[in-house]
């Protein structure tokens, strides 16, 4: 498993992929992600087979590097990538929903739950190539959050990015209000 460092660097080579996206604060992966090896069977195992206690400790392992590094200090609150009910009911569960508790646990900060809705259920993006990726998550995502009298720095959370389609469909729902201010944390990103 290969460790990214990215918590040390708010100009690494993460943040400099999504924010030609859409605006970011900053952006870490805790893991480089490879499709064969340890590290893709362990999220393999969190997310489809039930292993939700490696979901919490990978996201507590994130979190003390966001506790350490430089990207935790000002977030407001929490914010999971939502699944689709119907994915959620027949999953049990939503994984990046248990690495954002991680998350939260960790850095003492709020959970939104509900900040994202998921309006599309949305087809399995992995085997899907980057337009069809970026047209099937299009306009999946609703923000939930009525926020009008303050700023608010959200940590937008997920499991493992390759394209970045799926954080870009949230941060376009997210960043409709205009007080909001983002930064991406995920296990494993493909660069």
């Amino acid at each position: 498993m290969h460790l990214t460092s990215f918590c040390t660097s708010i100009a690494n080579p993460l943040y400099q992929k999504l924010s030609l996206r859409f605006p970011i604060q900053t952006a870490t992966s805790l893991f480089y992600f490879e499709k064969e090896g340890i590290l893709a069977h362990l999220i393999h195992l969190f997310k489809y087979s039930g292993a939700k206690e490696l979901g919490f400790f990978l996201g507590s392992w994130l979190g003390a590097c966001l506790k350490e590094g430089l990207i935790a200090e000002d977030i407001d609150a929490i914010v999971p990538v939502p699944l689709h009910p119907l994915k959620k009911r027949k999953r049990g569960y939503n994984q990046s929903e248990l690495i954002a508790k991680a998350l939260s646990k960790k850095m003492k900060r709020p959970l939104l739950f509900q900040g994202l809705i998921r309006v599309k259920n949305t087809t399995a993006l992995a085997q899907l190539g980057k337009n069809e990726r970026e047209l099937e998550v299009q306009h999946a995502f609703q923000t939930n959050l009525n926020i009008t009298d303050r700023s608010l720095h959200l940590l937008l959370v997920d499991d493992v990015l390759t394209t970045g389609a799926t954080l870009s469909a949230c941060a376009s729902a997210l960043l409709i209000n205009s007080n909001i201010k983002i930064s991406i944390a995920v296990l494993a990103c493909r660069l």
